[in-house]
């Protein structure tokens, strides 16, 4: 019984964190669709070599593993607000959504999503803007950015997850560590280092099982938009 909870506990930890990710990775993505619909016009100036420098650019990235402890510590130190999660036994789903917040935040940062996030969507644009139907809606003075937004959100909000999805996972369980967020790679680490080979097993197997449910998500949606591209040249 005890187990089981622990594994409900998990679970639902998890699903919380990557859920707020979710939160931040969609406003990213709208962010910066806003943001370059505002600067439509700069795009037509970069040639091709630029937007391929760009769309392959590396993200600074600063990983789980520093800016965790520094940020529980500031958090504390600054405003005493303690961003350890609470034990599940005395606080109800809402204390413990809004204790996710915080490890979420910093998974999107750490895992180099939102540096990816502002590299494709610069690239997305500024690839999309130099095509000849785009031209000739220009050229008429059509608004390019209605027709160009719905279609480079979904590619950027698809690339990034794709390209950042591994160290999402591989940063979750660094960040639950850290924060004390009783979740499934919590778990697992707590069960290999007390040798439960049999429910680290069984929470490793959620996780993989987490992660091939988005990929297979996120391979499906790309092919159906791959599909839907092949008509614009």
């Amino acid at each position: 019984m005890i187990e089981s909870a622990f594994n409900l506990d998990g679970a639902l930890t998890t699903a919380l964190i990557l859920g707020w990710l979710g939160v931040f990775t969609l406003a990213a993505t709208l962010a910066g669709i806003f943001i370059h619909c505002q600067s439509d016009g700069s795009h037509a100036e970069k040639t091709m070599p630029q937007v391929k420098r760009e769309a392959t650019a590396i993200p600074f990235i600063v990983p789980a593993l520093a800016l965790a402890p520094i940020t529980i510590f500031s958090a504390w130190t600054a405003a005493r607000i303690n961003l350890i999660f609470p034990v599940f036994e005395f606080t109800g789903i809402a204390e413990i959504a809004l204790a996710s917040i915080a490890p979420a935040l910093l998974l999107f940062i750490g895992s180099g999503l939102l540096g990816r996030i502002i590299t494709v969507s610069r690239s997305e644009w500024s690839f999309w803007s130099e095509k000849p139907f785009v031209r000739v809606d220009r050229a008429f003075g059509k608004n390019t950015r209605s027709r160009l937004a719905p279609m480079i959100g979904s590619r950027i909000l698809l690339q990034s997850a794709s390209d950042c999805l591994p160290l999402v996972f591989s940063e979750l369980i660094i960040i639950e560590s850290l924060f004390n967020a009783p979740g499934l790679g919590f778990w697992s680490w707590e069960y290999a280092k007390t040798r439960d080979m049999e429910s680290a097993a069984k929470s490793i197997a959620a996780i993989f099982f987490v992660y091939g449910a988005i990929n297979l998500t996120i391979y499906f949606a790309n092919k159906s938009l791959g599909k839907k591209l092949t008509g614009y040249v």
